[in-house]
Order: structure tokens, then C-alpha cells, then sequence
């Protein structure tokens, strides 16, 4: 492994750790929200209001222009100094405080309109809720925009561990001003639900401020730099506009699904939901935290010329999550009812409510592999100074998506819209792969191919395996039933690992390796 892999591996490592700290505390908020609101109405209302400054942050351009500045920033600071580095910084915080504060008020103001646009299936009782916790938790939108762009920034400068971590503070928020309002004031139904929305505005808070004593320690002072002109700004500009236009046509997807999935029955909106946030944890953890990882590298790369170095991450990303994504599927696919059961069904949460859950979780998994690809692709894009090449493919999704969509729904309801987003993002990998071809002749990623084809076969083998085995317990209990699968999920790891040593999978033999030198020398 070359010093370039080893701190990439390093990155992406501690990156996943805060990840799946979050992760977990994610998964907490969300059984304390299964617990109080079940399906019902009113958890459908609190995922639509919470949903609407999410979606309206990405389709400004949020992502767009942390990948429009990353780039850029790092050039600057290779090419310049620090102090044109961190100038550049502080005036597009600066900007972006003015452009989030006026676009979080227009939210506040016009969000029975919003609501109604984008959700036009609700019921009137679902809806009532949802644009009154919607104007609560707007200005989510503005301290999520700013600490992305702050954690931006700290990832430029190898900083991971606590940029992973802050979403975590968001759950604490929620989980907090749900649970102490319930046991203390006996809050409940709608009352409590406002309670959870005022928690999403202090987590959000919490999620922002966090970032501010490490920017300080890198030399950043908290004041407003405005300059709308300027070369670094130019550039940033024409980076941004077609990059943002890409993302705004790709978060259409989701607008689409929004608005067909309020004209399915009650709970299809929180069974999505659930089910999408069960698949980002595996996801956030490796598949998203490599792609943040990586995304200052491949532009440093890119900046020096150094092609091999490129070349080297790029298939070390791509194996190493297909090792690791593709266990984790077929593992979800077997085990994901006994998990949905477990973690959510109590209180208002019935079985109905798990099994929608997991129907959703399941078509949503499918593509965990391909979720977690594209992020490591899509970021050379970017790191090369490409924003347009995006936006032509997020088009062609858009359509695809729709199409899928309107023809899934039909036969499956939810899960259709689950599986058509997997299909899509299988057909957006496999054209992005195509282009890297034909636009980067330098970067050579089929040394891969042969690891990733043993690698599907020996899951699909093993997967097969573990269903037959799941299927043979007949036990009631839950516990009983957990440490079944724990057992089984232990052997499906030790004869996977076992199998691709044999078969010499060289992610799983490095990765052997590296454990047993870390234990024979301690």
C-alpha cells in the first residue's frame, strides 16, 4: 500500500467511525420517533416538514458547491498561500450567510405553499401539520448550509473525525427535546411533535457551532468578508452555476417521489423515510465517507499530475467498497426483518409498519453498491474541474427516474419507488464509469475487475447460504431469534473472509494482513 493509500485508508477510516457514531445516534432518534408517532399521520407530517429544507438546501446548490469550492480552495492553497486561502474561505461563508438567512425567511414565509406544491396528496390533517412544524424547522436550512460548507473546509485540511461527528449533534437535539418533553411534561401527539421540531432547530444550531474552534485553530477569524468580484470568486461562479443547475435537476428525483408517494396509502411516506435512513447507515459510513475522503485527494492529484497516484485511489475506493457493500446487502436482505422488528416495533409501531419498513429498506439496499460508487467516481468530475459532465448525466436520471417511478408504483406502491431509485443509480454508475474511460485515458481502474466479480459471486453464494439457514428458525422470541442472527451474520463473515483469502481478493488479504500485524505487534 503507497503512502497516498495509506493516508486515504486513514481518512476514510476515521471518517467512518464518526460516521457510524452518528449513524447510531441516528438510529436512536429514529426509534424514539418510531416509538411516540409509529406511522401515523403525524410522523408522515414531521418527515415532510423535515424533508422540505434538506431537499430545498440541495437543490440550491449545497452539494454543488462544496464540490465547486473544494477544488478550488485546495489550489489556492497549493498554488498561493494560506492567507489568499482562508480570504477566499471567509468571503464564501460570508456570502452564503446572506443568500441562507434571505432563502430560510422566503421558506418560513411561503411554506403552505411549499408543502402544498410538493405534497399535493396529503390528507388535510397531515398536511395542517406539516406546514406548521415546517416554519419550526426552516431554519435547519441555514445551519446545515453553513456547516457543510465549514466541514468542507475542515476535510481540506484533514480534519474528519469531528466534521463525521457533528450530524450526530442533530440527533441529540431531536432525541432530547422528544424524550424530556414526553417524560416530564407528558407531551404527546401533536404537541410533542412541535417539541421534535424545535429539536431539529437545536440540533441544527449545535451541528454549525461545533466546527467553530477548529476553524479557529487553522487561523480562521469569524467575521464578514464580502467580495463579489475577484478571480477566485469568478471561477468559483462558473464552477457552481452548471454544477448547481446538475444537482437542481437531480433533486428533482426527489420531488418526484415526494409527490407520488403522498398519493399512497398513510405510512408510505415514513416507511420510505426509515427505510432510506437504515440504508444511509452503512452507506454514510463507508460508501459517503469515502466519497468526502476522497474528494480532497483526487483534486490534489489532479492539481500535481500525479495520474498513477489517481489511478492507485481510485481502484483502492472502488474495490474496497464493493468488499464491504456487498456483504452488507445480502445481509440486510436476510436479516432486515428481525433488525426492523427489533429496533422499531413498539409502542404505535406495528407489524404492518415493519414490514413496510423493511420492503423499503430492502429495494432501497439493492443499490447500496452503487450508492456508494458513485461517490467515488462523481468526485473525480469535480477534482478535474468538470461540473458540466455531471449535470448532463443527473438529466438523464431525472427522466429515468420518473419513468421508473410511474411504472414501479403501480405494481409495488413504495417499494417501486425504492427500486426505481436503485436501478437508476446502477444506470447513472455505469455511464459515469463509461465516461471516466473516454475523458481520463490515464486513469486505469481494470486491475479491479476480476476482485469485484469474485467478490459478487462469493455474496451471492454466501447469501443464498444465510437465507436457508434464516429460514430454518421458527422461534418467537426475539432475543432468541437476535442471537441467531448475530451467529449467523459471524459465520457469513469469517467464511467470506476465509473464501476471498483463498481466492486472493487483494482488499480482503491487505485488510487480513494489516489485523494480524496490529495484534502480533501489540
Amino acid at each position: 500500500m503507497t503512502v497516498s493509500q495509506k493516508k486515504l485508508a486513514r481518512n476514510i477510516s476515521v471518517m467512518s467511525l464518526a460516521v457510524f457514531l452518528s449513524r447510531i445516534l441516528g438510529l436512536v432518534r429514529d426509534q424514539v420517533m418510531a416509538y411516540f408517532f409509529g406511522t401515523t399521520f403525524l410522523n408522515d407530517a414531521f418527515n415532510v416538514a423535515y424533508n422540505l429544507p434538506n431537499l430545498i438546501r440541495r437543490l440550491f446548490g449545497e452539494g454543488a458547491l462544496s464540490a465547486a469550492f473544494v477544488p478550488l480552495y485546495n489550489e489556492i492553497g497549493i498554488r498561493s498561500n494560506k492567507k489568499q486561502q482562508l480570504e477566499f474561505a471567509l468571503n464564501v461563508l460570508s456570502i452564503l450567510t446572506l443568500f441562507l438567512t434571505a432563502l430560510t425567511l422566503i421558506g418560513i414565509a411561503f411554506a403552505p405553499l411549499i408543502v402544498k406544491v410538493l405534497y399535493p396528496g396529503l390528507p388535510l390533517s397531515t398536511m395542517n401539520a406539516a406546514i406548521k412544524l415546517s416554519r419550526i424547522i426552516f431554519p435547519y436550512l441555514f445551519f446545515i448550509g453553513m456547516s457543510s460548507t465549514m466541514i468542507a473546509i475542515l476535510n481540506s485540511h484533514d480534519y474528519f473525525f469531528m466534521t463525521g461527528l457533528s450530524s450526530g449533534l442533530l440527533n441529540i437535539g431531536m432525541i432530547s427535546l422528544t424524550i424530556i418533553p414526553a417524560a416530564v411534561l407528558n407531551a404527546s401527539g401533536e404537541e410533542l411533535l412541535i417539541w421534535s421540531g424545535w429539536g431539529v432547530f437545536l440540533g441544527g444550531l449545535l451541528q454549525t457551532a461545533v466546527n467553530f474552534p477548529f476553524l479557529r485553530k487553522i487561523g480562521y477569524s469569524f467575521k464578514l468578508f464580502i467580495r463579489f468580484s475577484g478571480e477566485s470568486i469568478s471561477i468559483l461562479w462558473k464552477r457552481f452555476i452548471p454544477s448547481m443547475i446538475g444537482i437542481g435537476i437531480r433533486e428533482i428525483n426527489l420531488i418526484a417521489d415526494a409527490l407520488m408517494a403522498s398519493f399512497l396509502p398513510v405510512g408510505s411516506i415514513t416507511a420510505l423515510g426509515m427505510g432510506n435512513r437504515l440504508m444511509q447507515m452503512p452507506l454514510g459510513i463507508f460508501g459517503i465517507s469515502t466519497g468526502t475522503a476522497i474528494l480532497p485527494v483526487f483534486s490534489k492529484n489532479v492539481t500535481e499530475g500525479k495520474w498513477d497516484d489517481l489511478s492507485q485511489n481510485l481502484r483502492f475506493a472502488t474495490e474496497s467498497l464493493v468488499a464491504v457493500m456487498l456483504p452488507v446487502t445480502a445481509l440486510i436482505i436476510v436479516l432486515g426483518t428481525d433488525l426492523t422488528q427489533a429496533l422499531f416495533q413498539r409502542g404505535l409501531f406495528d407489524d404492518k409498519a415493519s414490514l413496510m419498513t423493511y420492503q423499503a429498506l430492502v429495494f432501497y439496499s439493492l443499490g447500496l453498491v452503487f450508492y456508494g460508487l458513485n461517490q467515488t467516481v462523481t468526485p473525480l468530475f469535480y477534482a478535474n474541474k468538470d461540473t458540466k459532465t455531471p449535470v448532463r448525466i443527473a438529466s438523464f436520471m431525472v427522466a429515468l427516474n420518473i419513468i421508473l417511478n410511474l411504472i414501479l408504483m403501480q405494481f409495488m406502491q413504495h417499494r417501486g419507488l425504492a427500486l426505481s431509485t436503485t436501478l437508476t443509480a446502477a444506470v447513472n454508475y455505469f455511464l459515469l464509469l463509461h465516461l471516466v474511460k473516454k475523458r481520463f485515458p490515464k486513469v486505469i481502474l481494470q486491475n479491479v475487475i476480476t476482485d469485484i466479480f469474485k467478490i459478487f459471486l462469493i455474496n451471492l453464494i454466501l447469501g443464498v447460504s444465510a437465507l436457508f439457514l434464516r429460514n430454518l428458525v421458527n422461534w418467537q422470541n426475539i432475543y432468541a431469534i437476535l442471537a441467531c442472527d448475530l451467529i449467523i451474520a459471524l459465520i457469513y463473515i469469517f467464511v467470506l473472509l476465509t473464501l476471498s483469502y483463498l481466492c486472493n481478493i487483494k482488499f480482503y488479504k491487505k485488510m487480513l494482513r494489516s489485523a494480524w500485524t496490529r495484534l502480533t505487534r501489540n
